[in-house]
């Protein structure tokens, strides 16, 4: 079994490394899919970026996905990131794939 994870966030970042750190030993990848404006249009805490590139430096993470929400349908964006997360599963010849959210 080849298991991948994908972080679907927005904000909630704060609580991310700590999540990644319980999981990162039973897992083979992890991906984020992340927004920096809402699916309401509301934009998010400028450090989103830095700390997901710090946790990719730190190998906690292995692929970040910026998601860019095409209409204000909040549910049709969120399966949207979800599916995008199995696919970077899929590439990376995960198994199985798990979705999480921060």
């Amino acid at each position: 079994m080849i298991l991948g994870v994908s972080y679907n966030i927005f904000d909630g970042e704060e609580v991310l490394e700590g999540s990644i750190k319980q999981i990162r030993g039973q897992v083979d990848f992890i991906s984020v899919v992340y927004q920096t404006k809402s699916n309401f249009g509301n934009s998010a805490n400028k450090e989103l970026l830095p700390l997901l590139e710090k946790l990719k430096e730190k190998k906690l993470i292995d692929e970040i996905f910026l998601y860019v929400p095409n209409n204000i349908n909040g549910s049709g964006n969120e399966i949207t990131k979800r599916n995008i997360g199995l696919d970077l599963s899929k590439k990376a010849n995960c198994t199985h794939h798990m979705s999480m959210d921060s």
